[in-house]
């Protein structure tokens, strides 16, 4: 075969697995969520391990390999067949590894965990999800020997989602902000504005989650309405994608034409769901600014979870909780709620910024939330090194609360059943988070080098800028290049930490009035 047919059959093989990979991870997983009844889940968790053994069995052909073998470093390769090539054999060295059967029965056993966690929670009973739980780290302890790695089983956990990620890595990363966040609570704490509130009439309203809206309760509909004004002011594109309710806020991508966010509401916080919508709103347009050209090649999504994780923060905190985004949008807010006009700019933005330890982790501010992150990751790499015990996980996670955030659950629903990662299988996956948000504050950074002030583009509803400047540096180039690549070419530095705490500082030093 020549090069030329060889490089059309690997392209033919892509679109397959392509095909198979938006239909279950995006239509029959977002269906899943949002709008299958309940009974439906045991078919469903069958297609679901059928699809995924039949991805892993096309990546796993002899005749797929050996073209990907003939091709790679082929002197006649573009640019974007050699980042196609070195995507490919990325993913073959993890998908490949695992033994068919013991890939099929894991697939299967998550379909069924997440279930069994939600009903789990729902009755605040950790012992009925135990044996999932333990079933889940087992096999991921195989998979760490499986993938392999120089130092640390968790460092092939780390590396599956985050290309040379590694625990040094992380744990260099925190070495200096760890002790400045948990110190940067305590002089906050310890200030004379520790009691901020803003003035009433909302201030004996709001909780942890960020509710500033008084009451009446706010329904679905008008919620929904707002959701889309701001989706469409930030450049979300409503002719390529859409947004339904699930319980679990997420997003999912068919394709750069076909986006689906899935929010969730609450009546009592208006919050909440613009805050959520924001976070998927600003990853919705990241998939939506991919080139479709790139689509059968591996190459028309994200490079991994972290950098779309990065730009989720970038919109649901710097911008979003920024003065300018509610000086923006505050009329916009009141043409549809009448009663918002209760509250002024500056309550908002006092309100949306306030620092206080939550026991959850998808209501924490921007100050906390790395402290329930790095809980976990400790949590998590105890328990794949085999020095944390499943069972005694719940004291454990009730410990290190009471530590670093001084708040302790008072039941398992509220401690160590409140996330879904775990049920899901994605196990190495929360230090992700740790490195997205600093990745967002560095990408700030450099985009106000260009742009000038997020505050004044958000103020003025520049978005399109802001937008503009991400697709160039960013989005436009799928997954060419690795996270590691396009952060250091966007912002010209490796990741570090100091953007990050440098953000935080000015940022609540202004709330508080006392110097971080």
């Amino acid at each position: 075969m020549t090069y030329e047919s060889r490089l059309e059959d690997l392209k033919q093989s892509i679109r397959k697995i392509e095909y198979l990979k938006y239909t279950m991870n995006s239509l029959i997983y977002w269906d899943k969520i949002t709008y299958m009844p309940p009974e439906g889940i045991e078919y469903r968790s069958k297609v679901m391990a059928y699809m995924a053994n039949e991805q892993q069995r096309l990546l796993s052909q002899t005749e797929f390999r050996s073209h990907v073998e003939y091709l790679f470093n082929h002197q006649k390769n573009s640019e974007e067949t050699t980042a196609m090539l070195r995507r490919i054999q990325r993913n073959s060295q993890y998908a490949g590894c695992i033994p068919e059967t013991e890939y099929r029965q894991y697939i299967e056993l998550i379909a069924r965990s997440e279930q069994v966690w939600e009903n789990a929670r729902n009755e605040n009973h950790f012992e009925a999800f135990l044996p999932y739980l333990e079933k889940i780290f087992e096999t991921f302890r195989r998979f760490a020997q499986y993938w392999g790695y120089e130092k640390h089983p968790y460092d092939a956990l780390l590396g599956y989602y985050e290309e040379e990620l590694t625990v040094e890595q992380v744990d260099g990363l925190l070495k200096e902000l760890k002790p400045f966040l948990i110190q940067s609570l305590e002089s906050i704490r310890s200030s004379e504005n520790a009691s901020l509130k803003p003035s009433s009439p909302a201030s004996a309203l709001r909780k942890p989650s960020g509710a500033f809206l008084p009451l009446p309760d706010i329904d679905q509909k008008k919620q929904q309405m707002i959701w889309e004004i701001i989706l469409s002011e930030i450049g979300f594109r409503f002719e390529a994608g859409r947004i339904d309710i699930g319980a679990h806020p997420t997003i999912l991508a068919n394709s750069p034409s076909d986006v689906r966010i899935v929010n969730s509401y609450d009546i009592k916080d208006l919050g909440a769901g613009i805050f959520n919508v924001l976070h998927s709103g600003g990853k919705g347009i990241y998939q939506q600014s991919i080139p479709k050209e790139l689509l059968g090649t591996f190459l028309a999504e994200v490079p991994s979870f972290t950098l779309e994780e990065g730009i989720g923060r970038l919109y649901e905190n710097i911008i979003g909780r920024s003065r300018g985004f509610w000086n923006y949008f505050y009329e916009k807010i009141v043409a549809i709620l009448p009663e918002f006009s209760q509250l002024s700019t500056q309550q908002i933005y006092e309100h949306v910024n306030i620092a206080q330890p939550s026991l959850c982790r998808i209501e924490a501010d921007e100050l906390t939330y790395l402290l329930h992150i790095i809980i976990r990751y400790e949590l998590e790499r105890e328990i794949i090194d085999g020095k944390q015990s499943i069972r005694e996980l719940p004291d454990a996670w009730n410990q290190k609360y009471q530590e670093y955030l001084g708040v302790r659950p008072g039941n398992d629903r509220e401690g160590v059943l409140q996330d879904i990662h775990w049920a899901a299988g994605y196990v190495g996956y929360f230090p992700l988070y740790f490195i997205a948000n600093l990745a967002a504050a560095q990408i700030k950074s450099a985009l106000e080098k260009d742009c000038g002030s997020i505050d004044m583009l958000a103020e003025t509803g520049q978005f399109g800028r802001i937008r503009s400047w991400l697709k160039e540096h960013l989005f436009q180039f799928g997954a060419q290049y690795s996270t590691k690549q396009l952060l250091e070419q966007a912002v010209g530095s490796p990741l570090d930490s100091s953007h990050y705490m440098e953000y935080l500082r000015k940022k609540y030093s202004e709330v508080y009035k006392t110097q971080l």
